[in-house]
C-alpha cells in the first residue's frame, strides 16, 4: 500500500507542477507573450517572482492570495488550475492504467502494458490542451489556434502511431506485413480519427450556422468548430483501438454525444443567468415560454415513464407539441440575443466542450 500511495502522490505532484505551467500558457496566450521568456512575474506590478513564490498551491496559501511585492490579490485561477490538473492526472492514471495493488484488495501490482502507457501519456497531453483552451476562452472569450490545431494534430498523431505499432506487432508475430486492403484501412484508428474529426467539425458548423437565417449571426464561434474537430480526432482515435468496433460509426456517435453533452453543460450554467436577465428586462414572453417548456418536458417524460403515451395518437400529438414549444423557445432566445436582451450574459462554449471531453475520458471504454 505504501508503494501505491507513493506513486499516486508523485503523479498528483506532477499534475500540480504541470497545472502551474498551464497557468503561464493561458495568461501568456491572452497577453501574446512567449511562454518561455521572460521568467514568471506578477501581472500587477511586473516584479520577477522567486522560485518559492511558484510552488503550486502552497505559495498561494502562504502568501494568503497576495503578491509578495505589491500585495495585490492573486487570482484564484492559479490554485484552481493547479489542483484541477493534479486531480485529473491522478484520475486518468487510475482509469487508464488500472495498476493498483493492496490499496484495492489485490495481492500485487497489476502490470501496466505499453498500450496503457501510450493512452495515458496521450490523455495527459490532451488534458493540458483542454485546460489551456478553457482558460483562454474564459479570460479572452476566444479560442486560440495555438491550442486547437495541436489538439487536432495530437489525435491524428496518436492514431497514426497506434496504427503503426499494431502493424509492427503483426509483423513481429507472423513475419510479414498485413495485406493493404480497404477493410484494413477502414478499421484502423487513423480512419476512425479522421472520420470523427470531420463529423465533429461539420456538426458544429451546421449548428453554428443555424443562427444565420434566424438572427443573422453564428450561434457559436469558428473556434468552437475546431475544438469539435479536435474532440473527434482524439476520441475517434481512442475508439479505433477497440477491437470490437469494425466501422467508425461508434466514433461518430461518440462525438455527437459529446457535443450534446456540451450543450447540456452550457445549459445548466447559462439558463439560471439567462432567466434572471429576462426578469430584469421584463421579457415575460420568453420567460414564460421557457418555464412552460420546462414544465411540459417534465410532464412529457413522466407520462412516458408511466406508459401513459403508449397510444400512438397521444404519443405523436404530445411529441409534436413538445417540438413546437422547443422551436418557439429557441426562436425567442435567439431573437433575444439579436435584440441584446441578454447583453452581458455571453458565456463561451469552449469550456463546456472541454468539460464534456474530460468526462468522456472517464466514461468511455478506452
Amino acid at each position: 500500500m505504501g508503494f501505491t500511495l507513493l506513486i499516486l502522490g508523485w503523479i498528483f505532484v506532477i499534475g500540480l507542477i504541470i497545472g502551474s505551467f498551464l497557468n503561464v500558457v493561458i495568461l501568456r496566450t491572452v497577453s501574446g507573450e512567449s511562454i518561455v521568456f521572460p521568467s514568471s512575474k506578477c501581472p500587477k506590478c511586473g516584479n520577477a517572482l522567486k522560485w518559492y513564490h511558484n510552488i503550486p498551491v502552497l505559495s498561494y496559501i502562504f502568501l494568503r492570495g497576495k503578491c509578495a511585492f505589491c500585495k495585490e490579490h492573486i487570482s484564484l485561477q492559479y490554485p484552481i488550475v493547479e489542483l484541477l490538473t493534479g486531480v485529473i492526472f491522478l484520475g486518468l492514471f487510475l482509469k487508464i492504467c488500472k495498476p493498483i495493488d493492496p490499496l484495492f484488495g489485490l495481492s500485487s501490482m497489476m502490470p501496466i502494458g505499453w498500450y496503457q502507457i501510450l493512452v495515458y501519456l496521450f490523455a495527459l497531453i490532451v488534458t493540458g490542451l483542454f485546460i489551456s483552451i478553457a482558460g483562454t476562452d474564459i479570460l479572452e472569450k476566444k479560442v486560440a489556434d495555438a491550442h486547437t490545431i495541436p489538439l487536432i494534430v495530437m489525435g491524428l498523431v496518436f492514431s497514426f502511431l497506434y496504427t503503426g505499432a499494431t502493424v509492427y506487432v503483426y509483423y513481429k508475430e507472423l513475419g510479414e506485413l498485413p495485406k493493404f486492403t480497404w477493410e484494413l484501412c477502414s478499421t484502423s484508428p487513423l480512419f476512425f480519427s479522421i472520420v470523427a474529426g470531420v463529423v465533429g467539425f461539420f456538426a458544429m458548423e451546421i449548428l453554428a450556422r443555424l443562427g444565420l437565417p434566424l438572427v443573422g449571426a453564428r450561434i457559436f464561434g469558428e473556434g468552437d468548430s475546431y475544438i469539435a474537430a479536435g474532440l473527434g480526432t482524439v476520441f475517434g482515435g481512442l475508439l479505433g483501438t477497440v477491437e470490437s468496433f469494425h466501422n467508425p460509426l461508434p466514433a461518430v456517435w461518440a462525438i455527437l454525444i459529446i457535443l450534446a453533452m456540451s450543450c447540456g453543460v452550457q445549459l445548466v450554467v447559462t439558463l439560471p443567468l439567462f432567466m434572471k436577465k429576462l426578469v430584469e428586462k421584463k421579457n415575460w414572453i420568453t420567460f414564460g415560454a421557457i418555464c412552460a417548456f420546462i414544465v411540459y418536458t417534465v410532464g412529457y417524460l413522466t407520462a412516458q415513464s408511466l406508459k401513459l403515451l403508449d397510444n400512438s395518437v397521444a404519443y405523436w400529438a404530445s411529441t409534436i407539441v413538445l417540438l413546437a414549444m422547443g422551436i418557439f423557445v429557441c426562436r425567442e432566445i435567439l431573437m433575444g440575443v439579436k435584440d441584446k436582451v441578454s447583453e452581458g450574459l455571453y458565456l463561451p462554449f469552449g469550456p463546456a466542450m472541454v468539460i464534456a471531453g474530460l468526462i468522456s475520458f472517464f466514461i468511455l471504454n478506452i
